[in-house]
C-alpha cells in the first residue's frame, strides 16, 4: 500500500524543485541569458523574463480563405518569371551599357540563329561513332566513280586467275577460235554479274551462285581460277555496297537476294535496309508473291515489320498487272476492321496512285471520287488528323483540270494551316496554287499566296545591317519551283493573263541562273516543257488590246505617231490588267530585250522592224506583237538547244526537251493570232520540218496537232472564218484529214499490242486517242465538208464520212461498255454519290448539234431526189439511235445496274489474294522444314 503513495510524494517534491530552479534562472551569473539579436541597442530592457518571445501581433483584419483569395495569389509562372527578373537584374547591375553597334551585332547574331528550323539538317549531322555508320562518313557516289570502283575490284578478282593456265587449256581446246569465243562471251557478260559470279565461286567450289539465287547471274558460266587463292576479306564494306546498288538499278531483285546470300557466306551481315530495297523494287514491278514471301520471312527472323514494309506491299497490290485499287482497298479496310490501321502513308499511296496520272493509270472520275471515300472513311475510322502529305496529296486532286475543285482545296488549306497549326512548306504552297489556278475565277488568289511565299523566303533569308550584302541572291526552301509556276500558268492561259505569263517567264529565267550558280537541286535543270507550254497557252488565250486594222503609222520621218486604240470588251473578264496602273508595275517587262536580244548574234530570234518605234509599249499591244514576241521566244529555244555543249554563255532553254506539246502550243498562237490561214499553214509546215531534223526525226505530230488544225479550218478565230481563208481551210483540212488517217492506223496497231487496260488508256490519252478527242476530229471534218463544200458531191462526202464513223463506233458499243461504279461495302461513310459523277468509258458519238450543219445543208439542196430525202432519213436515224443508247445507260447509272456484281468480283478477287499469300507461307515453312531435315 505504501509504494504508491511514496511514488506520488516524490513526484510532487521533484515538480516543486524544478519549478524554483527554473524561478532562479535568470539571477544566477553561470547561466546567463542570451541577447536577442531582434532588438536594437537603444531598447529598454525588459523587466520580465517570461515569456522569452512576444506574442504575434493580432491582425484585426480577418482574410477568409475562399476561391477570389486562392486566385488572388500569384501563380507559379509569376513567381518563376519574377525570380528570373531579379536574376537578370543581379547579373547585369555591374554591367557596362551597349552601344548602338553592340545592339547591331546582337539583333544580327540574333536573326541568324533563327533562320530555319529543319529537323532534316540537324539529322543530317548526327554522325555516330558505331561501326554500322561507317558508310554515313562517305559522300554519295555518282555513276562514275561507281564504275571505277566495280572496275578496280573485277581487275582484283581477276588479276590473278583470269586465263592464268591459258597453256594447259590449250591441250584440252585445239581450236583457237574456240578459245576467242569464250574470251568474247565473257567480256560480254556484265561487269556486275561476273564480279558476283567469282565471289560466288570463293565460298562455293564448283556450284556458282546460291541454290535460292534466281537472277540471270545464276546463268553464268563458271570461270576458271585453278591456283587462285583470295581471302574473304578481300571486299570492302564500300564495295559490297555498290555491288548491291548496281543490281538496285538493274531492277533485278532476285540477283541482289542471291548477292545478299554470298555475302552472308563471305561474312558480311545482311542489314534491313537492303532487304527493303529489294523488296522496293519487287513492289514497283507488281510481283505481290515475293513481295508477300520477302515480308513473311523479315517476321520470321524476328525483325520489325515497319510502315515502310507496309507501304510496298499496297504498292505492290496497285502497281500489279492489271492494277487492281479496290484489292489494296480492302486490304486497308480489314485492317481497320481489325483495329490494326495501316500507316497514313499507306494511305497516301493508294491516294496518289487514284488521283495523279502515271505511266501505268489515268485518273479518272471515278477513281477521284473513290479516293474521296478512302480520305473520308480513314479520317472517321483509323486517322482523324490527316498529315501534311496527305493534306497536299488531296489539295492536288482538287487541281484537275477536267474536274477543278478550288473551293474543297481551299477548305483543305485552311483547315491544315489554322485548325491543325500546319505551318505550310514549299509542296505545300505549290499544291494550292495549282488547285486555285485550275479555275479563271480564282487564279489571282494563287498570286496572293505566292506572295506569302515569297515573304516567308525573304523572313529566312533577311539579314540585318548588312551592308552591301543585299543584292547576293540566297535560297530558302520558300523559293519556289517549277511546279509552283506551271501552276500559275494554269490560271493565267485560262484568263489570258499575258502580262503575268511573261513576268514568270523572266522570273523563271533568273531563278534557273541563280539556281544553276549555287547549286540549287530544284532549278538545276532549268526551264522545262511544261513550263513554255504555258506560257504559249497564255499568248494563244489573249485578246489583243487593239483590234486588227484601227492602228495607223505615219511615215518615218514624222516624230509622232498616231495610234488609234480600241478596247475589246472582254478584257474585264479576261483577267487583263492594264500596265499603266502603278501598282503592278512589276508586270511591265522586257521580255525581247531579257530573253531574247542576250542571244548569240547568230541567233535569228530578234527581226528589227524599220518602223519600230523606241517608245512604243512594252507589253503587245495587238495581234501582231503577240504573234513577233512568240515567233522570238521559240526561235531562241530552238538556237539554245541546237548550240554546242561547250558554249560559255548562259542558254536558259538548253535542257527544254522537245515534245508534241510544246511545237502544238506554239502553233496554236499563230492559229489564235495568224492574219490569215495561208501563212499559219506556212508556219505549220516550217516548224516541223525544223523540228523532225532538230530530233531527227523522234518527235512527230500526235492526236493533239490534228485536233487543233482540223478545228481550226472548221471554226476560224473568234469572229469566225473569212471568206479568203475558206480555199486554204477547205484543202488544208483535207491534206490534215488524210495524215491522221494513216497516224491513227499506224498508232491504233500499237495500241492493241498492250494488253493492261489502265496502261492503254494513258497511252490513248497522251497520243490524243482519247474518246472525246476522236469526236472533236470527226466532228471537224463532217463540218469542214459541210461548210467548205462547193457541190453536192462535197456534201455526200461530208455524209458518208459520217457514215464511216457510225460503222466504227457503233451506238451499242454505249451499252456494251458499261461498267458499275465499283463500291467498297467496308466504308462506313462516304462523300461521294453514284449519280453526280462524270461517265468514263463513253465510246465517241455525235449528237444531233455536232451535225446540224450538214442536216441543213441537205434542207437547203434543190435536188430533192429520193436519195436526198433517203440521206436526211438515214442520217436523223443514225442520230436518234446515239440520243437513245445515251439516255439507256444514263438509267442504268441511276439504277445501279450490275453493283453486286462488282461487289461479289471484288470479294472474289480479296479471297483469292488471301488464298495465295497462306499457300505461300506453307510453301516456305514446308522448304524450311526440309532444309532442317536435310541439315540434321
Amino acid at each position: 500500500m505504501f509504494r504508491p503513495y511514496i511514488a506520488r510524494k516524490v513526484l510532487r517534491f521533484r515538480s516543486v524543485r524544478l519549478r524554483r530552479s527554473l524561478h532562479n534562472y535568470e539571477t544566477e551569473s553561470s547561466n546567463p541569458l542570451p541577447i536577442l539579436t531582434h532588438l536594437s541597442p537603444s531598447s529598454e530592457k525588459s523587466s520580465k523574463s517570461f515569456p522569452l518571445y512576444q506574442n504575434p501581433i493580432k491582425n484585426s483584419e480577418y482574410i477568409p480563405l475562399n476561391k477570389e483569395t486562392l486566385n488572388s495569389l500569384p501563380s507559379d509562372e509569376n513567381i518563376q518569371r519574377e525570380l528570373k527578373l531579379r536574376l537578370t537584374k543581379k547579373t547585369i547591375e555591374n554591367l557596362p551599357e551597349l552601344t548602338e553597334n553592340d545592339l547591331k551585332n546582337f539583333y544580327s547574331d540574333l536573326i541568324k540563329t533563327g533562320i530555319s528550323n529543319n529537323n532534316e539538317f540537324i539529322d543530317k549531322l548526327k554522325i555516330t561513332n558505331d561501326s554500322s555508320n561507317e558508310e554515313n562518313l562517305y559522300l554519295p557516289l555518282n555513276k562514275k566513280e561507281k564504275n571505277e570502283i566495280l572496275l578496280n575490284l573485277e581487275n582484283r578478282l581477276l588479276s590473278q586467275g583470269q586465263f592464268e593456265n591459258e597453256n594447259e587449256n590449250e591441250n584440252e581446246i585445239h581450236n583457237i577460235d574456240s578459245l576467242n569465243s569464250i574470251k568474247k562471251s565473257i567480256n560480254e557478260i556484265p561487269r556486275h554479274y561476273k564480279i558476283f559470279s567469282i565471289l560466288a565461286q570463293l565460298v562455293i567450289p564448283d556450284e556458282g551462285p546460291s541454290g535460292t539465287s534466281k537472277s540471270p547471274a545464276g546463268a553464268v558460266q563458271p570461270i576458271s581460277h585453278s591456283g587462285m587463292n583470295i581471302p574473304l576479306g578481300l571486299v570492302s564494306k564500300r564495295e559490297w555496297n555498290v555491288l548491291f546498288d548496281e543490281f538496285i538499278q538493274k531492277a533485278d531483285a532476285r540477283g541482289a537476294e542471291a548477292l545478299l546470300d554470298v555475302m552472308t557466306l563471305h561474312g558480311i551481315p545482311v542489314e534491313e535496309d537492303k532487304i527493303g530495297q529489294i523488296i522496293s523494287v519487287d513492289a514497283t514491278a507488281g510481283r505481290v508473291d515475293e513481295v508477300g514471301r520477302l515480308t513473311s520471312e523479315l517476321a520470321q527472323s524476328g525483325m520489325q515489320i515497319n510502315d515502310n514494309h507496309k507501304d510496298l506491299y499496297i504498292l505492290s497490290l496497285l502497281q500489279q498487272n492489271p492494277s487492281q485499287p479496290e484489292i489494296a482497298i480492302s486490304q486497308i479496310t480489314s485492317a481497320e476492321i481489325a483495329s490494326q490501321p495501316y500507316p497514313q502513308s499507306s494511305y497516301k499511296v493508294i491516294l496518289k496512285h487514284l488521283t495523279q496520272p502515271s505511266p501505268i493509270f489515268q485518273p479518272n472520275s471515278h477513281s477521284r471520287a473513290l479516293a474521296w471515300d478512302l480520305f473520308t472513311n480513314m479520317r472517321l475510322v483509323a486517322h482523324p488528323t490527316p498529315s501534311r502529305e496527305l493534306y497536299t496529296t488531296m489539295i492536288k486532286t482538287c487541281a484537275d483540270s477536267n474536274q477543278p475543285e478550288p473551293e474543297r482545296a481551299r477548305d483543305l488549306w485552311i483547315e491544315m494551316t489554322e485548325s491543325e497549326k500546319i505551318q505550310p512548306t514549299r509542296e505545300e504552297y505549290s499544291a494550292i496554287i495549282r488547285a486555285l489556278g485550275s479555275t479563271k475565277k480564282d487564279y489571282l488568289e494563287a498570286f496572293d499566296l505566292l506572295r506569302q511565299m515569297l515573304a516567308k523566303h525573304h523572313d529566312i533569308t533577311y539579314t540585318p545591317f548588312a551592308e552591301g550584302l543585299e543584292d547576293i541572291p540566297k535560297f530558302s526552301e520558300y523559293v519556289p519551283t517549277l511546279e509552283t509556276f506551271v501552276g500559275l500558268l494554269e490560271g493565267t492561259k485560262r484568263a489570258g493573263d499575258m502580262n503575268r505569263a511573261r513576268w514568270i517567264l523572266t522570273e523563271t529565267v533568273k531563278l534557273a541562273r541563280t539556281g544553276q550558280i549555287l547549286k540549287s537541286k530544284e532549278w538545276k535543270d532549268g526551264i522545262d516543257a511544261d513550263l513554255l507550254s504555258g506560257v504559249f497557252m497564255t499568248y494563244a488565250s489573249w485578246k489583243p488590246l487593239v483590234r486588227r486594222g484601227v492602228v495607223k503609222l505615219r511615215d518615218q520621218d514624222e516624230q509622232m505617231t498616231e495610234t488609234q486604240v480600241e478596247q475589246t470588251p472582254d478584257i474585264a473578264h479576261s483577267g487583263q490588267v492594264s500596265v499603266e496602273n502603278q501598282e503592278e508595275e512589276w508586270l511591265d517587262v522586257n521580255v525581247m530585250e531579257e530573253l531574247v536580244e542576250s542571244s548569240s548574234h547568230n541567233s535569228q530570234a530578234v527581226e528589227e522592224h524599220p518602223n519600230s518605234q523606241p517608245d512604243l509599249p512594252l507589253t503587245p499591244q495587238s495581234s501582231a506583237d503577240a504573234l513577233r514576241e512568240a515567233t522570238a521566244l521559240f526561235q531562241r529555244l530552238l538556237d539554245d538547244i541546237a548550240s554546242p555543249s561547250s558554249s560559255t554563255d548562259y542558254l536558259p532553254f538548253k535542257n527544254v526537251v522537245l515534245g508534241p506539246k510544246l511545237i502544238n502550243s506554239y502553233i496554236s498562237v499563230h492559229l489564235a493570232h495568224s492574219s490569215s490561214l495561208a501563212s499559219t499553214k506556212q508556219v505549220y509546215e516550217d516548224v516541223w520540218q525544223t523540228v523532225l531534223k532538230l530530233t531527227n526525226g523522234e518527235v512527230k505530230p500526235n492526236g493533239w496537232t490534228y485536233m487543233q488544225i482540223l478545228e481550226k479550218c472548221a471554226h476560224g478565230n473568234r469572229g469566225g472564218i473569212n471568206d479568203s481563208d475558206r480555199s486554204v481551210a477547205f484543202e488544208w483540212g483535207k491534206l490534215i484529214w488524210e495524215e491522221y488517217l494513216k497516224w491513227f492506223e499506224i498508232n491504233s496497231k500499237k495500241l492493241e499490242e498492250i494488253i493492261e487496260p489502265s496502261i492503254k488508256e494513258r497511252k490513248k490519252w497522251l497520243m490524243g486517242l482519247g474518246n472525246r478527242q476522236i469526236e472533236r476530229i470527226w466532228k471537224s471534218i463532217i463540218k469542214i465538208y459541210a461548210l467548205h463544200g462547193k457541190n453536192n458531191f462535197d456534201i455526200k462526202k461530208s455524209f458518208e464520212i459520217f457514215e464511216n464513223f457510225y460503222k466504227i463506233y457503233s451506238p451499242e458499243e454505249i451499252i456494251k461498255s458499261y461498267k458499275p461504279f465499283k463500291i467498297i461495302n467496308e466504308f462506313k461513310i462516304k462523300s461521294s454519290s453514284t449519280t453526280n459523277l462524270l461517265e468514263i468509258n463513253v465510246p465517241p458519238y455525235l449528237i444531233f448539234n455536232d451535225i446540224k450543219l450538214l442536216y441543213e445543208k441537205l434542207l437547203k439542196n434543190d435536188d430533192n431526189d429520193d436519195e436526198n430525202i433517203k440521206i436526211k432519213n438515214k442520217l436523223i436515224f443514225m442520230i436518234k439511235k446515239y440520243e437513245f443508247n445515251l439516255n439507256k445507260r444514263r438509267k442504268f447509272r441511276f439504277k445501279g445496274i450490275g453493283q453486286n456484281r462488282e461487289l461479289n468480283k471484288i470479294k472474289f478477287l480479296q479471297r483469292e489474294n488471301n488464298r495465295r499469300l497462306i499457300s505461300n507461307e506453307e510453301e516456305n515453312y514446308d522448304q524450311n522444314i526440309n532444309d532442317i531435315n536435310h541439315v540434321d
